[in-house]
């Protein structure tokens, strides 16, 4: 079986390299009888001289640096790390779009932002159990700050030292060992408005025992984040809402239609005269206008310059926009209330006699929605509130029948109880100790128990369309009634948010490590060590939709017994299962989970906002589910260091190794409630223990119907044997401070894919004492890991733009014409396959048009036909620390990774997108959805389903360069430190058509994935006060939800973020030897995140203050 302990697996190994790495890095080794410092660092097994160069590049950051940050996670502190700026934190986990798809306060780190899974996250240079659902990644979150002496980042491939995980780097936590003492660390922080709150208590004991043979640390952390929701900041009830709609700027807003300033679009735009509204349709172009307005008048039009103007404006419009607060806009979370019968299509009269405000006008005449709901038999006339009331609907702007930004419909895209940022409470308990069981042998163990619970707000995941209120519905309100009995029933379509549905997620993380180490007789260093890991996840949600029982209680009757309203299957236990017109969701309906007549169904008023739910109606037509996660991690390894001193040695001096094996276990085990898997239970017409995909075509009996859910449970073993030596070719001579030649390798024997090699060689080359030249080639194979195989399939939905839809391929040719050709040509040849008409505008070509109305199901889940991907990575650069410049540092590298076979997770868009752009359709992509083949309906050729999985992408290649330039220097008794760090990315393309390399997605530019990132530190100190300045930068990016290849043609400039600078400044002043208190406010400027996004590239915080002390004893 294939599984995502292939992926842990190399991350086994590469904990066991790196443990020696870290745990050496973590403090100087005597190694030799010389008084010679030698140390390891991150990037290999073999200490060396500490006063040579690093074969890569290692990036750091200390103790000091965290505790003066103010972060509530480290996560927020090693990101600003520029090649780790795509990294998710428990901040903009909130977000769900490009960069985060990760569960809510995950902590996720990505180097080069080519996929947390190619970046090995290690701890005291060892492996650390995975962390999240759909990814062997580490939660970072889960590691101790209070313990961390420093994290090293690796930012170059390290495979054949740590495994092949290590494709982009490895970011190494090395953790405080041998502490004596008592240590108290309080920090508080709170927004410049009074809220979001952060909290955090750390508290750190050492002690040394046996008369200093051995020590023992414990560490315990609490943090608490009160969050942020709309609530709290009313101003930001738009915020994170930014989505991609067709251009409201193509049609007439409200407002811009009026005997004043356009009197021939007055009279052409008039319902009474023409029968088309004075707002929501498409501004036509001159010509066409003046032809259609001579056509009903008889004379040409002379149009006034606010005519023009609108329709130069919608001429210049680009077809598609982002705006804040999309909506579908025929929905509301209360309900809209349409004077119709979808069933049989009588009634939908825009002119039907209700005039709920008084106006003088028809209710239905009132808004764009209620005009051409009407026409299109969706949408409605009349809104439902919150608190029960009826109005006529009111529009925000228009993009399209189904589109739009704003209006009563905002409620089911943000509310008051939406989340800007998450609340999250962490504990963490942490045990570490050695004892030195003779002067060349230790004992050492570490143990870590840490425990996480986020609560957010879900917003409501079902959506009915045009559900039946049948006339004799007691529920009804009393101005539709007598329609309902013209009609035989009137329609309401709802998102409902009547029920507050939120999402608990607890986090478990258990580690345990035990080992020895020491040395031979000949000065060669060992180490054998067992690590053990268990993660596990547990999410719940409340209030979660009950289908069969929904329908029934919603078909309310009065009980002739009673009086009082009671399902009509109740009553008439015959009566015949309900559905949607249209079944949006798709549907069979039925009774699964109750036997009508029983007793059990409890009426359901949908018709009266918030107050029309009764307790007992929500906890019979609602069910709490849960998901639950655990993946456990079993990594015995051995390795022994040393050099050829006592067989050989080169004239520069013998040639250091490091050799070893590592076997290594990984399984996850999904599991779900029976509801959400379809598990009838007892009480209803089956037998308890039925699935429901036995007896129809539904599979979950929770929303969304026909989408499966199942449990999935996987494992894999990997042995690794591995092999690194440093050959020291030449040592002090001329030109030649150092020449040493590095190598490694690694066969691995994978129970998933066999067996695989990966190597590594590096030369660092210094000439002098004051630089030094490295450069580095390795491949690397990487085993799809357990999630990425066999990662549980979950429902969930999708709305991506349809490349096949004219106006859009319209849109792209102005700017690509061959581009544009190619979706035409697909898409013609896809849907007609399909038999799907593609020219229902009966234009003579083709005039195919999105004709989705809202969002659609699918899954996400693992893909067991994967196969392995190979890297090869290349960096080359330099270190210059000029002898006449004391303190300046600068290093420069170049980067390349190319990886083969990739394997990546592909978003909504891209899948779609990705089946078309090609010169052919591209079945890797086709074949993961599914379109509507019925010509009789009126969504025909629209999306049914889609699933969003891993992929085997015939490459990914990137390049950049990085660069860090740091200056130490003192003026009297003043000390100052100025450093500059970057990264500047030369590409970033995903090649997703194996049989085409020519088809290419630039990645580049998008959101988290700048063309430049970097940051500037300044700090000052004098005597006990020191104060901190660092600025972040980052050049311009896209908006979420935008591909750089098409942003031009179809956004327009609009979508390009501006370059991004973020100012913290923070102090800290040592009180006592024993005393310190810090501070700092962070974001000065107060910057914000992108309308797309919650938590990106700022916190919604604003700016924020931080106050704290730390206490040792």
């Amino acid at each position: 079986m294939h599984h995502d302990s292939g992926h842990k697996s190399e991350v086994h190994a590469l904990g066991f390299c790196l443990v020696l790495a870290c745990c050496v890095a973590a403090g100087p080794v005597a190694a030799q009888d010389q008084e010679l410092e030698e140390i390891v660092v991150t990037g290999s097994r073999i200490a060396r001289d500490a006063n040579l160069s690093g074969a890569l590049p290692v990036q750091s950051v200390d103790a000091e640096e965290i505790r003066m940050s103010g972060e509530f996670s480290v996560t927020d502190v090693v990101n600003d790390i520029p090649a780790l700026l795509s990294s998710v934190t428990a901040e903009n986990s909130v977000d769900s779009g490009t960069l985060v798809q990760f569960s809510d306060g995950a902590n996720v780190l990505d180097l080069r932002g080519m996929g947390a899974e190619r970046t090995l996250v290690l701890v005291n240079g060892r492996r650390h159990v995975g962390g999240l659902q759909g990814t062997a990644s580490v939660d970072v979150g889960s590691i101790p700050m209070k313990l961390i002496e420093r994290v090293e980042v690796l930012t170059g491939g390290a495979s054949a030292v740590y495994g092949a995980d290590a494709v982009t780097g490895v970011v190494n936590f090395i953790l405080r060992e041998d502490y004596e003492g008592f240590g108290v660390d309080a920090t508080y922080g709170i927004s410049e408005d009074g809220d979001g709150a952060q909290t955090t208590l750390s508290a750190i004991w050492g002690q040394n025992f046996a008369s200093d043979r051995g020590n023992i640390v414990l560490a315990v952390d609490y943090r608490t984040d009160d969050g942020l929701s709309v609530r709290d900041r009313p101003g930001q009830f738009l915020d994170g809402t930014g989505r991609d709609w067709v251009n409201p700027d193509l049609r007439f807003q409200q407002g811009e239609i009026n005997a004043g300033d356009t009197p021939n679009f007055d009279a052409f735009y008039d319902f009474q005269a023409t029968g088309l509204f004075n707002y929501g349709l498409p501004i036509p172009t001159a010509a066409d206008f003046i032809a259609d307005y001579n056509a009903e008048f008889g004379s040409d039009p002379v149009l006034s310059p606010a005519e023009q103007a609108l329709i130069d404006r919608a001429g210049g419009a680009f077809q598609r926009a982002v705006l804040p607060g999309r909506t579908f806009p025929f929905t509301s979370g209360y309900g809209y209330i349409i004077p119709g019968n979808a069933f049989t299509f009588d009634g939908f009269d825009q002119e039907t006699p209700i005039d709920l405000n008084n106006n003088g006008v028809f209710d239905c005449l009132d808004s764009f929605t209620g005009y051409t709901g009407n026409i299109n038999i969706v949408g409605g006339c009349w809104n439902v509130t919150e608190d029960g009331q009826y109005r006529p609907v009111q529009d925000g702007l228009v993009a399209s029948s189904f589109q739009g930004f704003g209006g009563d419909s905002i409620n089911t895209a943000t509310n008051p109880l939406t989340d800007l940022l998450l609340p999250d409470d962490r504990i963490s308990v942490n045990l570490n100790a050695r004892y030195d069981v003779s002067n060349s042998s230790t004992l050492f163990g570490e143990f870590k128990y840490v425990t996480q619970e986020t609560t957010a707000y879900a917003a409501p995941d079902s959506f009915w369309d045009l559900l039946l209120g049948a006339p004799d519905n007691p529920f009804l309100p009393a101005f539709i009634q007598p329609i309902a009995q013209q009609t035989g029933g009137v329609s309401i379509t709802v998102d409902p948010i009547h029920f507050d549905s939120f999402r608990r997620t607890e986090r478990d993380t258990t580690r345990a490590v035990v080992g020895l180490e020491g040395e031979f007789d000949n000065s060669w260093e060992y180490e054998v060590s067992v690590n053990y890991g268990r993660y596990e996840q547990l999410i719940r949600r409340s209030e979660q939709m009950i289908n069969d029982r929904f329908f029934a209680a919603i078909d309310a009757v009065t009980d002739p017994a009673t009086g009082q309203p009671a399902c009509r299957s109740q009553v008439d236990p015959s009566t015949p299962a309900t559905n949607t017109p249209f079944e949006i969701p798709a549907y069979e309906e039925g009774y699964y989970s109750f036997t009508p007549g029983d007793g059990s169904c409890v009426p359901l008023n949908i018709w009266a906002g918030r107050p029309g739910i009764s307790q007992a109606a929500r906890d019979w037509v609602t069910v709490d589910d849960w998901d639950k996660l655990v993946i456990e991690q079993f990594v015995l390894s051995a390795y022994v260091t040393g050099d050829s001193e006592d067989f050989f040695q080169l004239p520069a001096g013998p040639i250091s190794f490091a050799a070893g094996l590592e076997y290594r276990d990984e399984s996850s085990d999904a599991t779900f409630d029976d509801w959400q898997r379809g598990v009838i239970p007892a009480g209803a017409p089956f037998p308890a223990g039925t699935l429901l995909s036995d007896v129809s075509a539904n599979s979950s009996l929770t929303f969304r119907p026909q989408i499966a859910v199942k449990n999935e449970t996987g494992s894999y073993d990997v042995t690794d044997i591995f092999l690194e030596a440093s050959a020291p070719l030449l040592v002090d001579r001329p030109f030649a401070r150092e020449l040493t030649l590095d190598a490694a390798i690694r066969l691995s024997d994978y129970s998933t894919i066999g067996q695989t090699t990966t190597w590594k060689t590096n030369l660092i080359w210094a000439p002098l004492n004051s630089l030094a030249f490295r450069g580095t080639y390795s491949e690397a194979v990487r085993a799809p890991n357990i999630t990425e195989l066999f990662g549980p399939e979950v429902g969930t939905t999708f709305r991506p733009a349809d490349p096949c839809d004219i106006n859009q391929i319209d849109a792209i040719r102005a700017e690509d014409p061959q581009l544009a050709d190619n979706f035409l040509n697909n898409c013609i040849a896809d849907l007609t396959a399909l038999g799907v008409d593609t020219d229902p505008g009966g234009t003579g070509g083709y005039s195919f048009v999105d004709p989705l109305s809202a969002s659609f199901g699918g899954v996400t889940g693992g893909n067991q036909l994967l196969s392995e991907e190979t890297a090869e990575t290349f960096t080359a650069g330099f270190v210059f620390q000029p002898e006449f410049f004391e303190g300046f540092s600068l290093s420069v590298d170049y980067w390349d990774i190319s990886i083969e076979d990739a394997i990546e997770t592909v978003t909504s868009q891209n899948i779609v997108d990705g089946c078309y752009l090609g010169t052919a359709l591209n079945q890797n992509f086709c074949q993961l959805f599914t379109r509507n083949p019925d010509n009789t309906s009126p969504q025909a050729g629209g999306f049914t389903f889609l699933r969003s999985t891993n992929i085997n992408f015939a490459r990914t290649d990137s390049a950049g360069w990085d660069f860090t330039a740091s200056y130490s220097f003192d003026i009297g008794a003043h000390g100052f430190d100025v450093s500059v760090q970057g990264t500047k990315v030369d590409e970033l393309n995903f090649f997703t058509n194996p049989s085409d390399l020519s088809e290419v997605d630039v990645e580049l530019g998008e959101i988290g994935r700048p063309e430049l990132a970097g940051n500037v530190r300044l700090a000052w100190t004098i005597g006990d006060l020191a104060v901190r300045w660092q600025s972040q930068y980052m050049d311009e990016q896209l908006l979420d939800f935008v591909e750089v290849d098409t942003a031009d043609a179809l956004y327009g400039p609009v979508v390009v973020q501006p370059e991004f600078w973020q100012h913290d400044i923070s102090a800290s002043y040592l009180v006592t030897d024993q005393l310190m208190v810090f501070g700092g406010i962070k974001n000065l400027s107060e910057e914000r995140p992108f309308i797309t996004n919650y938590g990106y590239p700022a916190s919604p915080r604003g700016r924020f203050f931080f106050l704290g002390v730390d206490y040792q004893m």
